[in-house]
Order: structure tokens, then sequence, then C-alpha cells
């Protein structure tokens, strides 16, 4: 089996035995098919939009000698449901993840949903929040020059602070290092001129630096 790489890793910390998973957006099959060797879940799915994905996928499984189910599908639209309470989906945007998210009538049985988004991680936590799912984890891992972040929510009428929302948990040192420097980096390229972004800017900055430090 190709060895997981740490962002999957990420996630697979998040999946229990007892689960019945789709991995949304498989691609090659890897944490497809770590979830049922290593972790021996009760059931997984593994699907892609992309036919050459799928079939590299298909062909890991094989090798694998694991009975895993392969779906062509375009997000979970052509996917059976029945029986699954747990979503992955990671590799793309928030705005790709929210799409698929957007049936309401999919998603009645699914208690969990792992997210690991490439972008706009705020949006993705509110909207998921408006969705009647808590962001219970979230982890930060850094792999081949880039950060991760995996959001691990649930099924609940609870709801995360604004706080919260707006910047995640804020637990890794090395990832609140690099969002204050993003930050400052913003700050750095905006014109002298544009003093009203400039300021906005450093306000933004002056918060989140705050907010860190009450974590500690």
């Amino acid at each position: 089996m190709n060895k997981l790489s740490n962002r999957l890793k990420a996630i697979a910390k998040f999946v229990e035995k007892k689960d019945s998973v789709v991995d949304v957006g498989c691609d090659h099959g890897y944490l497809s098919i770590y979830l049922k060797k290593v972790i021996n879940v009760k059931k997984i799915i593994a699907s892609d939009i992309n036919q050459n994905a799928l079939n590299s996928a298909i062909n890991n499984i094989k090798k694998s000698n694991l009975d895993i189910e392969t779906v062509l599908s375009d997000g979970i639209k052509d996917v059976n449901l029945k029986g699954i309470n747990t979503l992955v989906i990671s590799g793309m945007g928030t705005s790709t993840i929210l799409h698929i998210l957007s049936d309401s009538d999919k998603l009645k049985n699914i208690n969990k949903l792992l997210l690991q988004s490439n972008n706009d991680h705020e949006d993705l936590r509110k909207n998921l929040n408006k969705l009647g799912y808590y962001l219970e984890e979230e982890t930060y891992t850094y792999e081949k020059g880039k950060w991760y972040v995996t959001c691990k929510f649930i099924k609940s009428d609870k709801k995360n602070t604004e706080e919260t929302l707006k910047y995640g948990f804020l637990n890794n040192k090395g990832y609140n290092q690099y969002l204050l420097e993003y930050e400052a980096n913003i700050i750095k390229k905006i014109p002298f001129k544009s003093i009203k972004a400039k300021i906005n800017a450093i306000l933004k900055y002056t918060q989140l630096k705050r907010t860190i430090s009450k974590t500690k």
C-alpha cells in the first residue's frame, strides 16, 4: 500500500471503525484504502468526478484486495448514501465543497463531515454552521511547503463562537505564525495611497494577533 501523506492522515485520525464513509474526490484511492485496511471502517465508497482518477483508484483497490465500492459522480449526486454517516471531502476549494453539500436532502443522515479545503476557511466554517454542523475539532498539517486545515464537523444544534468561525481553534503555533505573516504581507502590498484599505488590513492583523495571544 502506498504511504499515506500527512495531510490525508490528518483526515484519517477523525475516522472511527464504526463509520460508513464516502471519500468524495478520492483521486488515487489511497485514503479509501487506508480507511478500510488500517481502520477497518464499516463501509467505504470511493467516488470521483474524473474517470481517469477513478480508474486509478479502482486499480489500486484491486491490488489491495479490498471490498471498496467505487462510483463515478459529480460530488455526491450519483452516490447512494443509504447507511452512510460520514463524508470526506478534500483537495478542493470551499466554493466547490459548499456546492457538493448544497443538497440538504442528501445530508439528512450524514452526522460527520471531514473537510479539508484549499481556501476560504472562514467562509466554510460559517456556512457549515448554517447547515446545522458544529466545528468540533480542527487540525493544521504542514506538508511540502503548504499548510492544510482539516475540519471535523458534527451535526448539532450547537453553534460555534464568531471568533472560532473566523479563525478556527488557533491551537498550532506554526500555523498561527503563518496566518500572521500572511496578513502582514497583505499590509505590505497595499499602496500607501490606499489609506482605507491599509487601515482595514492593519486592523485585521491586530485583531488576529490579539485573538492568538488569548489562546496561549
